[in-house]
């Protein structure tokens, strides 16, 4: 026999061996599938998105495919290879090659940026590589939107930092958490100083090479780019081509092209090792946190946390003719890659969606409580159960082991998640459930939840321990202090107080009645009908003091109903939510705006007074009212967004923003003498906003 024919059959053998195999997996995952291609078909005709591409990889199995149209006015259907921008989603592989650059001695962490980018200014305070990958730098954001966010010719290196070189420091590195693209920017001429290359060749042999990911690239519009997705906004109403920009300016913070299957290529590159060492793996993933102790729940690229107590890391993107996300969970060899060529697309939702059916579990478990104490001790127990379950899946092992330091964690927890703390003052008791899982409280609720988890694997077993990213934080609670209970041994510094123990008792019996199967499954949407909805749950709520929480489907609900133009529906869905959830302040919110907008304008302000007293940063506040005019403009309501905004700054007469928007929605309509009033106001509340000073500029000339 031939060498030639024995390589023949050595192959025909593998072949024989591995199809079986990829079938079964199809197999195992054929139902998951065929949910993923129902639910993803409903999304898309929900918020109209042209375009979706989808891959994810569970263990060995992947898979991956397009929806819809890539070109709609050329009907070319988007597959598994279109190519999208990736916007931000380029963070996490400059990231990468940061760190590649460290592993090598190229770069140190702890040098000032201007080792490396000699002609980036000294600032107030020294700027390091490493707080630039946790966005800890100080650098600015986009500081003038109508300028910065519109560049259409290309830009070199030199003259992407430039744009921000001059921009003062937003805070002292280290002290604040400052989302910024630019910091990236700047990272990505790092690398240029530190390789000798420019970022995308570098990028392109160290990064995307390696991993086998053959179709990222950055993008360029002058070049023929095989499956290029034509870009998508919404307009009045209507959909309309994004407009034209030139990505060169944002080069190392977004200007990425790729595709789905590229985007799983990445992050299963770095769970196995093929790019980094497990070191430098475990810093990327790794929350960075203040000088005062608090996590910023982003690490080196990646935004960190945790979904029903699960390890994982994930990263968006959003720009012009884009939005993306990348989640990666690698104690659970399963990843998930969206992206949509709709500007007003929400990926997470799709990436929920899958993993929904792959992981066969609910996005989310949050149980409800309509007075204040109970819903802050809740939030404790969440907490505990998912900072702890993330820590013990992602290590293997409680994070402490020292008696003193978890008595020390119980001690907290039993000091400060309980009633007579949260009545004698409920602002300083919450806020010390919400740094129970930040170093500044010696990460107190990691060491808890972990330790918990430690010993119901010991008691019970794996399956068992899994088996709470189905039920949530009351029944592992539950089943730890049925286990202590049981255990004269057990140590008491290890126990919580017997009031605690009653309640979550009271509360377990609550939980195993309303959080049916039945209700794991309800699939909440906006085209439900919410009447049949809050009869049926109302019925199987009654008498509960806790019960589950669907506050963000009926949210959505309410603002999808009221994008679309629908008024009688969103004010029905407003009633349904706040009947179920009175206390929640982003249904009397969202209901308050309806009413304001399409019925009762006084009760609806009434609603909406409300909602901010009990959370002034939420949907009521400032920011979330401003948010959602922009929201009903941009379908088409622009009429309704200037009364949203007209409500707002009655309510919040010194934000200056507010007024810089209704300076741009009457330039929409046309009213120029109104615009530059509004514009005026703004610089008189603050005058150093730098939109409203651009903008009369323009419009004074």
């Amino acid at each position: 026999m031939t060498t030639l024919l024995r390589g023949r059959i050595a192959v025909l053998v593998l072949l024989l061996w591995v199809l079986p195999l990829c079938a079964q997996e199809a197999g195992r995952f054929a139902g998951a599938i065929k949910t993923i291609e129902q639910t993803v078909a409903k999304q898309m005709a929900s918020d109209r998105t042209p375009a979706v591409s989808i891959a994810f990889m569970k263990d060995d199995f992947q898979w991956a495919r397009g929806f819809g149209w890539a070109d709609l006015e050329n009907q070319v259907p988007a597959t598994e290879k279109s190519m999208y921008r990736l916007a931000s989603v380029t963070k996490p592989m400059t990231a990468a090659a940061i760190l590649q650059l460290a592993e090598h001695g190229r770069i140190d962490l702890d040098r000032e940026v201007q080792a490396y980018v000699p002609y980036f200014p000294q600032k107030a305070w020294p700027v390091t590589v490493r707080q630039l990958l946790g966005h800890l730098g100080g650098i600015s954001h986009y500081k003038n939107a109508a300028a910065e966010l519109h560049i259409t010719a290309p830009k070199s290196t030199r003259e992407a930092i430039a744009i921000f070189q001059d921009f003062d420091l937003v805070a002292e590195p280290g002290t604040r958490y400052n989302y910024s693209s630019y910091g990236y920017n700047l990272l990505g001429a790092v690398i240029e100083g530190a390789s000798g290359m420019s970022y995308g060749e570098y990028m392109r042999q160290h990064v995307w090479e390696p991993l086998g990911m053959h179709d990222t690239r950055l993008d360029d519009p002058y070049d023929l780019i095989p499956h290029r997705v034509r870009g998508y906004q919404l307009v009045e109403g209507e959909i309309k081509n994004s407009e034209f920009v030139n990505l060169s300016s944002r080069f190392a913070a977004g200007g990425t092209r790729s595709t789905v299957l590229d985007m799983v290529k990445f992050a299963h590159g770095l769970n196995t090792g093929k790019l980094l060492s497990r070191a430098s793996l475990e810093q990327m993933y790794e929350a960075m946190a203040t000088k005062d102790g608090r996590l910023t729940d982003y690490g080196m690229g990646w935004g960190t946390g945790h979904s029903l107590g699960h390890f994982m890391v994930r990263h968006s993107g959003g720009q012009q003719e884009t939005r993306t996300m990348l989640y990666n969970y690698p104690c659970c060899n399963f990843i998930v890659a969206v992206a949509c060529n709709f500007e007003s697309a929400n990926p997470a939702a799709y990436a929920n969606l899958v993993v929904a059916a792959v992981l066969e579990e609910p996005a989310n478990i949050v149980a409800y409580a309509p007075d204040k104490v109970s819903d802050a001790i809740l939030l404790g127990l969440r907490e505990v159960f998912a900072s702890g379950l993330n820590d013990f899946q992602r290590f293997g092992k409680a994070t402490s082991e020292d008696p003193a330091e978890l008595a020390q964690a119980f001690s907290y927890f039993n000091q400060h998640v309980s009633p007579p703390a949260l009545q004698r003052d409920h602002a300083a008791a919450l806020q010390k459930i919400r740094e129970g899982r930040h170093p500044v409280a010696q990460q107190a609720f990691s060491k808890i939840g972990s330790y918990m988890a430690a010993r119901l694997k010991a008691k019970a077993g794996a399956v068992r321990l899994e088996s709470y990213h189905q039920t949530g934080a009351i029944p592992f609670f539950h089943d730890y202090i049925a286990l202590y209970q049981q255990d004269a041994r057990h140590p008491a510094t290890f126990r919580f107080h017997a009031a605690f123990e009653k309640s979550v008792q009271r509360w377990q019996r609550d939980w195993q009645r309303t959080w049916t199967p039945e209700v794991r499954a309800l699939a909440l949407a906006p085209r439900s009908d919410f009447a049949a909805v809050q009869a049926h749950l109302q019925k199987l709520f009654a008498g509960a003091q806790i019960y589950p929480s669907f506050i963000s489907e009926f949210d959505e609900a309410i603002v999808q109903y009221m994008l679309r133009g629908e008024h009688e529906k969103a004010l029905a869905a407003g009633e349904t939510g706040t009947a179920l959830y009175p206390s929640s302040d982003a249904l009397l919110a969202g209901h308050g705006v309806a009413l304001a907008l399409f019925g009762a304008k006084e009760k609806g302000l009434a609603r909406i007074k409300q909602a901010a007293a009990r959370n002034p940063q939420g949907s009521a506040g400032a920011e979330g009212l401003n948010r959602l005019a922009y929201e009903l403009a941009g379908r088409g309501q622009l009429d309704q967004g200037m009364a949203l905004l007209q409500i707002a700054v009655e309510l919040y007469p010194q934000t200056a923003n507010l007024y810089d928007s209704l300076g741009e929605f009457h330039l929409q309509k046309g009213d120029r003498q109104q615009a530059i009033t509004y514009y005026q106001k703004a610089l008189e509340i603050d005058p150093n906003f730098q939109n409203a000073k651009a903008m009369l500029e323009k419009i004074t000339k």
